[in-house]
């Protein structure tokens, strides 16, 4: 099977969009091969690895092979190009080429390691105050801890990149674990109406106490930063930019869930 990816891929609508149809696309393949096309391909944004490593590694584990085919120059440029081999790579494509961060368990040292060596060494082009630091680093561990608590995912990915253009940081995570609606305990007549109620004020879909700060704090926080958050979780889409919200369903299904968070740093 040949798949062809767009133009541009990025933390939009569109983004989403394709890896949704990605899935589904391949969904039934087994001990095939699944070739992605980047000719036409010009964008694609590094923190969206996390969703293109999540959906790959998904792949080989039914035994598919996976090649990636007509890469440009830029966009060679991003993967781990010293490990293609004509056009493909070794095995574990997911691992050889994506640039993401993989995770196989709920342990927060892990974690806390990733962001202290991968998303926050010392960047001299980058100069990130502690409390600003802090305070994404617990933004990070909220959505990380949701998905092994709420979700019940057995594997999480996540990706990052720095525009040193414009001052942004942009985190990606995702799990193919239970999707929101699957999880809220109201407002879950619908994907919208879970994640709508899964970002109040005060809402948890687990009876226990909960000690992380919630996605409601996030969203505080993204519009004390004008930043913005992103969220994918089945069928539905929800984010924030600032102090503006939109939502909106997809005909298909995520399998899981998608949190992209961006930082003006």
């Amino acid at each position: 099977m040949e798949v062809f990816v767009p133009y541009k891929v990025s933390n939009n609508f569109q983004g989403i969009v394709f890896f949704t149809e990605l899935y589904w696309k391949t969904k039934k393949c087994f001990k095939d091969e699944v070739v992605l096309n980047f000719k036409e391909t010009k964008v694609f944004e590094s923190n969206m690895f996390a969703v293109l490593g999540c959906l790959v590694a998904g792949l080989e584990r039914k035994g598919n092979k996976v090649r990636f085919i007509e890469m440009q120059e830029s966009i060679l440029n991003l993967f781990n190009t010293k490990k293609l081999i004509k056009g493909g790579a070794k095995k574990n494509v997911w691992k050889s080429l994506i640039k993401c961060q993989h995770f196989g368990s709920a342990s927060e040292d892990d974690l806390s390691a990733y962001l202290e060596e991968k998303i926050f060494p010392d960047r001299p082009e980058i100069n990130t105050n502690p409390q600003l630091k802090m305070a994404i680093q617990l933004c990070v561990a909220e959505i990380f801890r949701n998905a092994f608590v709420h979700g019940a995912c057995r594997e999480l990915f996540i990706s990052h990149f720095f525009s040193v253009y414009n001052k942004k940081l942009f985190i990606t995570v995702v799990n193919q674990g239970k999707s929101i609606k699957d999880t809220a305990r109201a407002g879950s007549n619908s994907s919208v109406g879970a994640i709508k109620w899964a970002v109040e004020n005060g809402t948890t879909s687990r009876t226990s106490e909960h000690n992380g700060i919630g996605l409601h704090t996030i969203r505080q926080f993204v519009q004390q930063n004008q930043g913005k958050i992103q969220i994918m979780s089945g069928d539905a889409v929800w984010k924030q930019v600032k102090h503006r919200t939109f939502s909106k369903n997809y005909e298909k299904a995520f399998p899981g869930t998608i949190v992209t968070l961006e930082f003006n740093i």
